[in-house]
């Protein structure tokens, strides 16, 4: 049987270690696992950062917190 692991990243302008971040997911042997990057706010790069993961793996998922609340 087969796991799928859920890596949650809680992120705020970390445009400069993201890219660390996902690479090393990246890296692992194991390859059944999702990563969901949960972002509150950033005012950084970070965003475009990420989408160059999403456009090239599905697995990574980006969410990101809105800019007003309701």
């Amino acid at each position: 049987m087969t796991y799928l692991i859920s890596i949650i990243i809680p992120n705020y302008n970390r445009e400069s270690l993201i890219g660390q971040t996902l690479d090393s997911i990246i890296s692992q042997t194991y390859q059944n696992w999702e990563c969901i990057v949960v972002d509150d706010g950033s005012t950084d790069d970070t965003e475009t950062v990420i989408k160059k993961y999403i456009d090239s793996d599905p697995r990574f998922h980006f969410y990101k917190r809105p800019s007003t609340m309701l």
